[in-house]
């Protein structure tokens, strides 16, 4: 009897949360939205793209939620469009209780700019995807250029680039890769009148730190306007051709 008992007051409780739950539910997408609010959460780091922009963006749509009961709106509709924009990374859209809803997104974070051999410019994210250049939202990351194909493509060189742009002296030394039509890279510096000639991608940081080593125990003697092409393409060697072309000086 007192099993009886317990099974019929589990069935009713689970018929009350039930019905509750269609109830309440049913009142909840009643609720009109009047507020959309747009987050982008990395907007502090990248400036890629606008609230205004996605609002607009949303609104060709007729993806609005303003003015909509929850019932109508569709977030995984919203979450689908916007995340078509190629410069966004994360979306995320959902509504609240009272009607509030709120759109999230996260943008691709560019490691740098390629202006490639067609003239063709758009940014290069960490995983080596193409990001669509916005005149009116550039990003401050290394300049790359030149004769990038199928030996030598943007991706190959995220490791060099990410190295510069963390290391305290090179991110400000160095203004533009460019990479040339025998696939080898050269820096330009920003002081100096010189190139750096790395060849290769390989042994990129042993390399530098050898440029490094010549500006720290050469330069301050020599001068910085001496030389025009610093080369160490070749292991263990520094090779300094100078301005007027007579002879080289060759550091190992």
């Amino acid at each position: 009897m007192k099993r009886l008992l317990k099974i019929s007051v589990l069935v009713l409780l689970i018929g009350y949360l039930i019905t509750s739950f269609i109830l309440w539910g049913n009142e909840d997408k009643k609720v009109v939205c009047e507020n959309f609010y747009i987050h982008i959460t990395d907007s502090a780091e990248c400036k890629l793209i606008a609230k205004e922009d996605l609002y607009d963006y949303i609104a060709h749509a007729q993806l609005l939620p303003i003015g909509k009961s929850c019932g109508e709106i569709n977030v995984s509709r919203i979450e689908q469009y916007v995340s078509q924009i190629d410069l966004l990374e994360d979306v995320e859209c959902y509504y609240e209780n009272n009607g509030d809803t709120h759109l999230f997104v996260s943008q691709r974070r560019p490691v740098m700019r390629v202006y490639d051999a067609e003239n063709k410019t758009y940014y290069v994210d960490v995983e080596g995807e193409s990001v669509a250049v916005d005149a009116m939202y550039l990003v401050q990351v290394p300049l790359v250029s030149g004769y990038l194909d199928d030996k030598i493509v943007a991706k190959d060189l995220i490791p060099l680039v990410q190295y510069i742009s963390g290391h305290t002296f090179w991110s400000n030394q160095v203004s533009q890769i460019y990479v040339t039509e025998q696939q080898e890279i050269l820096l330009y510096p920003r002081v100096g009148e010189h190139v750096i000639l790395l060849g290769d991608i390989s042994n990129y940081a042993q390399k530098l730190n050898s440029v490094l080593a010549l500006y720290n125990q050469v330069m301050p003697r020599m001068g910085w306007v001496e030389y025009d092409t610093i080369s160490v393409k070749y292991k263990d060697q520094v090779v300094c051709t100078r301005k007027n072309k007579r002879y080289k000086h060759n550091v190992k």
